[in-house]
């Protein structure tokens, strides 16, 4: 089976960390995601907002109900600790690094598009 890290590796613009990685999105800011490892797949999580940025935001879970019927690969939802977070499960089975960098690559920038449209702001 992969290690994520290995997948990583060598990668421009993706440093891993921890029990993640941060990757530079569009416009040179930066996404740090989570990794979660089960035995059949990687979880990504980013955080797209944190609860002092999103309590001014009345619809922000109609907001998040239609983003996430428009996506593909990436879902939206508010975590145990009130944040907004973007997650994607990536199967290991078959996987290859071009793949996960994909993945990675769509988390990190839909969570920082998001965190834009809904607080005008890039604070993640």
């Amino acid at each position: 089976m992969p290690d994520w890290r290995d997948l990583c590796r060598g990668e421009e613009g993706i440093s891993v960390d921890g029990d993640g990685f941060e990757i530079v999105t569009t416009g040179d800011r930066h996404q740090r995601i989570a990794v979660r490892e089960t035995t059949d797949t990687f979880e990504l999580t980013g955080i797209v907002a944190r609860p002092s940025a999103i309590v001014g935001i009345t619809d922000v879970a109609l907001r998040t109900w239609r983003r996430n019927r428009a996506m593909q690969l990436v879902g939206f939802r508010l975590d145990q600790k009130g944040r907004l977070v973007g997650e994607a499960w990536v199967p290991k089975a078959g996987l290859t690094r071009d793949e996960f960098l994909l993945y990675a690559k769509r988390v990190a920038d839909e969570c920082d598009l998001f965190e834009y449209h809904l607080t005008g702001k890039d604070r993640e």
